[in-house]
């Protein structure tokens, strides 16, 4: 399975495949895809893609083809937490879901966000609805944490949110019994 994938920074020729997922209701109510209607819009999004730090195109090696997105978002509260924990978000064009890619360009980025960037632990928020998020999560060693319906806080959302801890030592435990 490794070396199936790779992940590169984006890039303006990513538009039209943000473009066909920000038009698919799919990924909207899944993950909270954010809608485009036109190639222009998803230029744009292409280009704040490539301006953010942690964020990654999943590509297939056999083809360059993009299939996906792993991201790692600053969360806490103040400097010191700042520093020690990333929030993660993912979507795998559903073209190619339930073939492994995900859990592998996940592992590489948790591979490096343990070993590289230091971090302590990765928080993940998931839609209620979206199971096989929530899956994937609980088999990468993440526990479910809480939920928050955020249509309480505010009427600008309708939706209710499950959120997943991994810990480094928990990740590290467990890829460490599972490398041979």
């Amino acid at each position: 399975m490794a070396g199936r994938i790779y992940l590169r920074s984006f890039k303006l020729a990513d538009a039209p495949t943000l473009l066909k997922w920000g038009q698919d209701k799919y990924y909207q109510h899944l993950a909270g895809f954010r809608q485009y209607h036109n190639l222009a819009a998803a230029e744009t999004a292409a280009g704040q893609y490539a301006a953010r730090k942690y964020s990654y195109a999943v590509c297939l090696t056999e083809n360059q083809q993009l299939i996906g997105l792993v991201e790692l978002y600053e969360r806490g509260t103040d400097e010191r937490e700042l520093l020690k924990t990333k929030e993660v978000g993912f979507l795998l064009d559903k073209e190619f879901s339930g073939q492994g890619y995900m859990t592998e360009a996940l592992k590489s980025l948790f591979e490096y966000a343990f070993k590289q960037l230091g971090q302590e632990e990765i928080w993940a928020g998931t839609f209620k609805q979206n199971q096989r998020s929530q899956h994937l999560l609980r088999r990468l060693g993440f526990q479910y944490m809480y939920s928050v319906d955020l249509g309480m806080i505010s009427r600008l959302f309708a939706y209710e949110e499950k959120y997943y801890l991994l810990k480094k030592e928990e990740w590290l435990k467990i890829n460490l019994n599972t490398e041979s």
